[in-house]
C-alpha cells in the first residue's frame, strides 16, 4: 500500500479524563497537552483514545437510522463524514507508540484499537463518498516547500476497501478477545470487518465504475469480497464467545430488552453513555405523544405501514394486515387482536395501537365511526354525542386517543419502540435525559452478514443456519433450502436490524433505493372505534404530502465544497 499525506494545519488536540472512578469512555475536554506528552502517559493516550472512539461515525440516535421502509419522510443521505482529523490523529498514535516507555502489551492492544478505529473512520467515509484519498503517515504542511506534495487524489474504492481489510485484520490479530467497557477486540474488528466487506462486495455487484475506479468496483471482483465478509462473520460464528440474546420468555419483551439490558451477550461494541456526563434525547423525541415528558416533544419518528407489513406471521405467511375494505371492515374486540400472531419482533420495534408501554395502552385511536359515518378530530380531549350526532358539551364518547393523530402526534399510526428505555421515568423524559447505550456491533448482524454472503456464493446450508438461528431467537417458523434466497436474507435484515442505522445502507449498497422507494407515499394505518359494532375496525392511507425521495446521484455523497476548495487535486462524484 503507497503511503500519502494530508495537508494538516492543527496540532494534536488532548481532550483529558476527569480525575475519577468514571468508565473509559466518560471523559471531558478539560485542556491541551503536548504530543511529547501524551504518549509518555497511559491516562492521557487512553484520555486521548476515548475521543477517537467518540468519533467513530455509529448514525447512533440521529435520523441516519431511518431507512427507506422504515418511517415517513425523505430519504436521508447518511450525512457527511470526512474524517481526516481522525484519521491523523490515529496515524500521529501509530506513530508514537514504538517510541512510547508503556509496556509492550499495552502498546500492542493500542496498536490494534488504532488500526480499528481507522479502519471505521475509512470505512465511514467509503460507503459514503467511494474512494478517498488513503492516508497512512502524519505530516504537517509549515508554510515551506511544495503544498501540492499534500494535495493528494482520491484513491480508487477498492483499494480502499482493500485499506480497510487490511487494517481489520492486523486489528484482529493484536485485539484480546474481551476488554473493557466500549473497547475494541478481536472479535468486533472481525465483525466490522464482515460488515465492510459486504458493502464492497455489493459494491462490485450492483454498482457501475466510474471515474476510472474511484467510485465502484469491478464485478470481477465480488466473490472475493462475499468470501472474506464469510471467513470474518464465520471466525467470530466459530468462536462460540457470543449468542442471541434469549432471557426472557416473552419474545417480544425479550427484542425489546435486547438493546437495554447492559449484561448483553449479543453486543459486539456499545456506545456507551452515563446520566448526567454523556447523555442524549431519543426518550424525549421518540415518545409516544400521551405519555410525553415535561420538555414536550415525542413523536419525533412514525414507521410507516409497509415497514409493519414486513413482518410475517409465525407460520411464515405475509404479514399484510386483514382489516378489510372501507364498505366491508373486519372488526376486531381489541386493536391488538388484528395484529395477533405476528413475529414478535414487530411489538417489540414498534409500539401498536393499544399495545402497552409502561403498563399504560398507547391509546392510537383516529375517530369513530357511528352508523357509517367517519367522526375524527385531533384534540383528544373532545367528546362525541351519539344523540346530536355531533362533538359537543355533551359528548361521552372519546373520538381520538390522547397518542392519536392530529398536531405534534403521530403521522402513521404507530411510534417506534426499538431503543426506547422502559425504566425511564416520565419526569425523566426530557432533554438530556436518557442515558441507554448504541450498540454498533452485535452477534444477530454477523449471523445475517454471514448468511448474505453464503447465499451469493451458493452456500446454501450455511446460509440456512445462519438465518434460522435469527428466526428461531424470534419465534417464527424456519426455512428450508428452498427458501432461502438473497431476497430472503434481505427480508430478515429489514425486520432484524430495522431502526439500527442498517436498512438505509443496505438498500443503497444493494441499488434498489432509486427503483422501489423514490416519490413512493408513506403508508399510514388508522384504528377507528365503531359504536354500533362495539368493536375496531381500520382503514389504510396516506401520509398527505411526504413522499420518501431519492434521486441515483444519492448512492455517492458530494465531496465537501470545502476539500474541494482546499485540494484541487480531488474529482466531485458523478451527478454533482
Amino acid at each position: 500500500m503507497k503511503t500519502k499525506y494530508i495537508y494538516v494545519f492543527t496540532g494534536l488536540w488532548l481532550m483529558m479524563a476527569l480525575t475519577s472512578c468514571k468508565e473509559f469512555l466518560d471523559t471531558k475536554p478539560l485542556n491541551i497537552i503536548s504530543d511529547e506528552d501524551v504518549f509518555k502517559d497511559e491516562s492521557l493516550i487512553l484520555s486521548y483514545l476515548a475521543t477517537l472512539y467518540d468519533a467513530l461515525p455509529m448514525d447512533n440516535f440521529g435520523n441516519a437510522m431511518q431507512g427507506p421502509n422504515e418511517s415517513a419522510g425523505g430519504m436521508g443521505s447518511g450525512g457527511d463524514f470526512w474524517g481526516y482529523s481522525h484519521v491523523r490523529r490515529v496515524n500521529a498514535l501509530l506513530e508514537k507508540l514504538p517510541e512510547s516507555p508503556l509496556n509492550e502489551h499495552l502498546k500492542t492492544v493500542l496498536m490494534g484499537e488504532a488500526k480499528f478505529l481507522r479502519a471505521y473512520y475509512y470505512f465511514g467515509m467509503v460507503r459514503r463518498y467511494g474512494g478517498v484519498p488513503i492516508i497512512e503517515v502524519v505530516q504537517q504542511y509549515t508554510g515551506d516547500g511544495d503544498i501540492g506534495v499534500y494535495q493528494v487524489p482520491r484513491d480508487k474504492e477498492v483499494d480502499v476497501y482493500d485499506f480497510i481489510r487490511e487494517d481489520l485484520t492486523e486489528a484482529a490479530a493484536l485485539l484480546p478477545e474481551t476488554s473493557s467497557k466500549g473497547r475494541a477486540t478481536k472479535f468486533s474488528a472481525l465483525a466490522l470487518q464482515s460488515r465492510a466487506m459486504l458493502y464492497a462486495a455489493s459494491s462490485a455487484k450492483y454498482a457501475p465504475v466510474q471515474l476510472n475506479g474511484i467510485v465502484g468496483i469491478a464485478e470481477s471482483e465480488q466473490n472475493r469480497f462475499w468470501q472474506a465478509a464469510f471467513d470474518a462473520a464465520a471466525a467470530v460464528i466459530n468462536s462460540q464467545a457470543f449468542s442471541l440474546y434469549q432471557r426472557q420468555t416473552d419474545l417480544a419483551e425479550n427484542f425489546a430488552q435486547l438493546f437495554l439490558d447492559d449484561n448483553n451477550p449479543e453486543a459486539m461494541l456499545i456506545r456507551y453513555y452515563s446520566y448526567p456526563e454523556k447523555t442524549h434525547n431519543y426518550d424525549r423525541d421518540v415518545i409516544p405523544f400521551g405519555v410525553r415528558g415535561p420538555d414536550g416533544y415525542g413523536s419525533g419518528v412514525g414507521p410507516v405501514l409497509e415497514f409493519v407489513e414486513q413482518f410475517e406471521l409465525k407460520d411464515g405467511s405475509p404479514g399484510t394486515l386483514k382489516i378489510g375494505t372501507p364498505s366491508a371492515p373486519i372488526f376486531y374486540d381489541h386493536p391488538m387482536d388484528l395484529f395477533a400472531n405476528h413475529d414478535p419482533r414487530l411489538l417489540g420495534t414498534v409500539i401498536l395501537p393499544s399495545s402497552l408501554w409502561r403498563g399504560e395502552e398507547i391509546d392510537i385511536q383516529a375517530g369513530l365511526f357511528d352508523q357509517g359515518v367517519k367522526i375524527e378530530s385531533g384534540d383528544p380531549n373532545v367528546r362525541y354525542n351519539p344523540t346530536t350526532k355531533r362533538i359537543d358539551a355533551n359528548g361521552t364518547i372519546k373520538v381520538v386517543g390522547s397518542s392519536g393523530f392530529g398536531s405534534e402526534k403521530t403521522q402513521t399510526g404507530f411510534y417506534l419502540r426499538k431503543y426506547l428505555d422502559n425504566t425511564l421515568a416520565r419526569a425523566n423524559v426530557r432533554t438530556n435525559g436518557s442515558s441507554q447505550h448504541w450498540v454498533a456491533l452485535r452477534y444477530g448482524e454477523v449471523l445475517l452478514n454471514y448468511a448474505e454472503a453464503a447465499v451469493e456464493l451458493g452456500k446454501i446450508t450455511e446460509a440456512k443456519e445462519a438465518i434460522n438461528e435469527i428466526r428461531s431467537r424470534a419465534g417464527i417458523i424456519l426455512l428450508t433450502d428452498g427458501e432461502v434466497t438473497i431476497d430472503r436474507v434481505r427480508h430478515e435484515r429489514l425486520v432484524e436490524l430495522g431502526f439500527e442505522s442498517q436498512s438505509l445502507w443496505d438498500y443503497k449498497r444493494w441499488r434498489l433505493t432509486d427503483r422501489l422507494y423514490n416519490n413512493s407515499p408513506a403508508g399510514v394505518l388508522k384504528c377507528y372505534f365503531d359504536i354500533q359494532a362495539n368493536a375496531y375496525r381500520f382503514e389504510t392511507s396516506t401520509v398527505p404530502n411526504v413522499f420518501k425521495t431519492f434521486v441515483p446521484t444519492s448512492y455517492y455523497t458530494a465531496i465537501p465544497a470545502s476539500e474541494l476548495a482546499a485540494n484541487p487535486n480531488l474529482v466531485q462524484n458523478p451527478g454533482y
